[in-house]
């Protein structure tokens, strides 16, 4: 079945280390938890920081291995996808008018903005693409000095033919879930120049959504 365009350039983050990464401890001394160590595995690997909204709720929870949005996370291919913030598009504009001036072809920003979000390399931490010239939008993100919080990068709690959703794991909505389907998108208008980028809706946070759907998940103690 072909897939919209939106997830083509998904990357795929294959899991080296597939187990549920239980151990057992041979003397006295408490084990980390597995979650603990499964995200040092990811930053390590892929240089996926799970936010510690996250680490504390999955390691104060029993929550069951079987919930698609702990799930997620130790599956054997994991997808990012990387969403503008309007604060970027907002920075974006701003040093494209200033570099570029009067001669400045905004079509232009906007198709190399649209191509760029597909080519976020996340273990690298920039944006690069062999096809196409998107270097200035890797120059926004370094004068940004590379924050994360900058942009909004999900990963992909389950998908369709209509949409997906995402666990957010940076800007101010890490620990939301979102969702959106193909072609879902806002205008933004700066001083007369509309530049178009795709959202997301919000659906309230993760820790929310997964104790209202499983009642009898406890807090450790």
């Amino acid at each position: 079945m072909k897939l919209f365009r939106r997830f083509k350039k998904e990357k795929s983050m294959k899991n080296k280390n597939p187990g549920s990464g239980i151990q057992t401890g041979k003397d006295n001394r408490i084990p980390p938890h597995p979650f603990m160590e499964r995200c040092a595995y990811l930053r390590e690997e892929y240089g996926l920081i799970v936010p510690d909204v996250y680490i504390n709720f999955f390691t104060r929870h029993k929550i069951s291995e079987n919930n698609f949005r702990y799930r997620c996370l130790w599956d054997n291919e994991i997808y990012e996808r990387v969403f503008y913030t309007k604060e970027f598009i907002l920075y974006a504009v701003k040093r494209y008018t200033e570099i570029h001036g009067e001669h400045a072809d905004y079509n232009h920003l906007q198709e190399i903005l649209d191509e760029a979000h597909y080519e976020f390399i996340l273990k690298e931490n920039r944006f690069a693409a062999e096809h196409m010239d998107i270097s200035f939008i890797d120059q926004c993100y370094e004068e940004l000095e590379r924050n994360q919080d900058c942009l909004m990068i999900g990963i992909e709690t389950y998908a369709d033919c209509g949409g997906a959703e995402y666990m957010i794991m940076t800007s101010d909505k890490k620990g939301y879930r979102a969702g959106g389907y193909h072609g879902m998108s806002e205008d933004l208008d700066i001083n007369g120049i509309t530049i178009t980028y795709e959202i997301l809706n919000y659906y309230g946070m993760v820790s929310e959504r997964i104790l209202e759907n499983n009642p009898y998940e406890q807090i450790k103690n």
